[in-house]
């Protein structure tokens, strides 16, 4: 199938939206998630100490700009899923894709960032850098999130462009602390250029990864997608300067765009499982380098040290997109959440033990510890993106549209939000806790505690509330395909009132609404 219309010419023979998706094409897009896992890692992980130890912050103040900056800018996700939706709309998307055009802004944009890592600035200046980072987030996340549904349809395919996708944004999770372990360590981590170089790095890297990402992928055509030669027409015949009411109802009409996706059923336990895993993962991220410093007593190169050893979690992706698709979804949740509290757990006996045990006995304790964790840490980062593209599935059984980058853009949003506000939370309880990063020498009791229940007891109790919602959860392959036949019915012609009984129960168990209210819009 070939583009009707002017997107990436150079890409035209490629296109083949419902044909069977290789591994190459799968690594193609997935290299792109080099930038979407990496770029949190980045900064979660080193921003927060950079700025306390260089650039005069306190833990509260650090925490509380990174937060505020998350949710400044969490409205950008709102803006870029309505706005990747109709970008069909302008001679840009039409010539350079509605998604991968924005995926293809990352590559310069990102490299204004690194003013964040230079000592000395305006706080101001800090802050607003970093809002421009997150907004690249954002808006990378939006759109790229959003192909999968439009490369292809197949159930195995979407499986394994998010599988390999988890596995290389997992790999950059892997190679970040890596390059911070051999740079810390060879030029000293109480120097500030010795972030500035690694960091340097890695952003380069991100450039490149998103550009090259957004040439070895594709997406629904103009026409496909309803923005043909009529709807350009009917766009310019309807042309005019709008009014103030016209500009307020069209911004009620995104507001509830984004609500009625909250009438999903499936997605409202699927957003709830996300926002915890996610933000559970962004508090570990933040604290973990602070756990290792101050409760275990070793150096931030040990820290990165051991978050390196996440690599061997990679392997196990496969192995998570082979459950995925043979014992559903419901059942890797918990295998996951068991897993994640087990984790967390030898953690915490690796702190309690660290007085008592050999150096070279508590060592490999502690590495295999964290090994377990981030095993399934992994898991929980890998399993709500392999149920992702299958959302807009069930959403189209009830609005006749394919609105993948809707659900992206509230799932975003949310996302930047509870981030935001995990981070101004560890930040004003750390710092009422009496912590203090800034200093290498020991800390109170209540500061040291303070540190490890963040890092290790506020994860625990989210992973045991995840997993008492993952038990509502009834997405699977099987009820996957029973709603993409159902809609393929409904598409030829074929009457409601003729359904059969298994499929009426399995669209309104996942959609949460009545048969009778489905493929006419909620």
């Amino acid at each position: 199938m070939r583009f009707q219309s002017r997107v990436f010419h150079s890409h035209d023979s490629r296109r083949k939206s419902h044909d069977k998706i290789t591994f190459g094409d799968a690594l193609g897009f997935a290299i792109g998630d080099v930038y979407g896992g990496g770029s949190a890692i980045l900064t979660g992980t080193y921003l927060s100490v950079f700025w306390t130890r260089f650039c005069g912050f306190d833990i509260g103040t650090a925490q509380s700009m990174i937060g505020a900056a998350a949710m400044l800018s969490a409205c950008s996700a709102i803006i870029f899923g309505v706005l990747s939706e109709r970008f069909y709309l302008f001679r840009l998307g039409r010539r350079f894709g509605r998604r991968r055009f924005f995926v293809m802004m990352v590559s310069p944009l990102v490299l204004v960032t690194l003013l964040m890592w230079i000592p000395g600035m305006p706080k101001v200046l800090y802050f607003f850098v970093y809002v421009l980072y997150v907004t690249l987030q954002q808006m990378f996340g939006v759109c790229y999130s959003s192909l999968p549904g439009e490369m292809t349809r197949d159930f195995a395919g979407r499986s394994l462009l998010s599988t390999v996708r988890m596995f290389v944004s997992g790999m950059s999770g892997v190679i970040i602390p890596f390059a911070a372990t051999a740079i810390l360590t060879w030029l000293g981590e109480w120097h500030a250029y010795s972030y500035q170089t690694f960091v340097t790095i890695i952003t380069v890297a991100f450039a490149i990864v998103t550009f090259t990402s957004s040439r070895l992928t594709w997406e629904l055509t103009p026409e496909e997608a309803g923005f043909g030669e009529a709807e350009l027409a009917r766009r310019r015949a309807a042309k005019h300067r709008r009014s103030a009411r016209e500009i307020m109802q069209a911004i009620g009409h995104v507001a509830a765009e984004y609500a009625t996706t909250f009438r999903i059923a499936t997605f409202r336990v699927h957003i709830t499982l996300y926002l915890i895993c996610l933000t559970l993962m962004d508090i570990f991220t933040q604290s973990f380098v602070y756990f290792v410093v101050f409760d275990l007593g070793k150096t931030a190169a040990f820290a990165s040290m051991l978050l390196s050893f996440a690599v061997i979690a990679e392997f196990f992706k496969p192995l998570w997109g082979w459950l995925f698709v043979h014992i559903g979804p419901r059942n890797l949740y918990a295998v996951d959440y068991t897993g994640a509290l087990i984790g967390l757990g030898l953690l915490f006996v690796s702190w309690r033990l660290e007085p008592v045990l050999p150096e070279g006995v508590w060592t490999a304790y502690v590495i295999v510890s964290a090994i377990i964790w981030f095993v399934f840490r992994s898991l929980a980062g890998t399993v709500p993106w392999l149920v992702f593209p299958f959302i807009p599935d069930v959403d189209m059984i009830v609005t006749r549209r394919n609105r993948a980058s809707i659900f992206s853009g509230i799932t975003t949003f949310l996302r930047f939000i509870f981030s935001g506000l995990a981070s101004m939370g560890v930040g004003a309880f750390l710092a009422f806790s009496g912590f203090k990063p800034d200093q290498s020498g020991a800390q109170s009791s209540s500061a040291v505690n303070a540190v490890a229940f963040v890092c290790l007891g506020w994860l625990a109790i989210g992973f045991i509330i995840a997993f008492i919602v993952s038990r509502r959860f009834t997405l699977d392959q099987r009820s996957d395909l029973i709603v993409l036949h159902e809609i393929e019915r409904l598409k030829d012609g074929g009457n409601k009132d003729d359904v059969e009984p298994h499929v009426r129960e399995t669209v309104e168990r996942l959609t949460g609404q009545p048969y009778e209210r489905c493929w006419g819009g909620v």
